[in-house]
């Protein structure tokens, strides 16, 4: 049991939106970055607005949050996320 908390604990996780990194999501380009926040065919990184979005999407849909509760929680989590740190 204890080991399985270390290793939730050293999950990697996409440095743009926080989702748990492994296997398939990971991005070809950059290991940092997921499969949604980076393009698979250019590379290209998507802007804030639209990680934004898409991570309160997938609140909603996966973890059965409102659109108000997913907007909260994607406002006080992406901007301490290495990508986004000013």
């Amino acid at each position: 049991m204890q080991l399985k908390n270390m290793e939730t604990e050293n999950q990697q996780s996409c440095e743009s939106c926080g989702m748990p990194l492994s296997g398939k999501f990971i991005s070809k380009f950059d290991s940092r970055y997921c499969i949604y926040c980076q393009n698979q065919e250019s590379g290209e990184l998507k802007d804030y607005e639209l990680v934004r979005e898409g991570s309160i999407d997938a609140a909603v849909r996966l973890m059965g949050k409102s659109y108000e509760e997913a907007s909260k929680m994607a406002d006080e989590i992406l901007p301490t996320l290495p990508r986004w740190l000013k």
